[in-house]
C-alpha cells in the first residue's frame, strides 16, 4: 500500500476512495467536504461534529 501524506490532516491511498485525497484516518474525501460546504451550506464545524473529525 502506497500512502501519500499531503499534510497532517489529508492523505491519499490508491486502495481507499479511489485514491482521492481524504481526511486522514477516515474515508471522507475532500471532495465530499467541499460539496457539503458549498452546495449544502454546512460549516466546517458542523461537518467535523457530524463525522467525528
Amino acid at each position: 500500500m502506497t500512502q501519500k501524506i499531503l499534510n497532517d490532516h489529508i492523505e491519499s491511498t490508491p486502495e481507499t476512495a479511489g485514491g482521492k485525497p481524504r481526511i486522514a484516518g477516515h474515508r471522507i474525501t475532500v471532495q465530499n467536504i467541499v460539496i457539503w460546504h458549498e452546495r449544502m451550506g454546512r460549516s466546517a464545524d458542523e461537518i467535523a461534529a457530524d463525522y467525528d473529525v
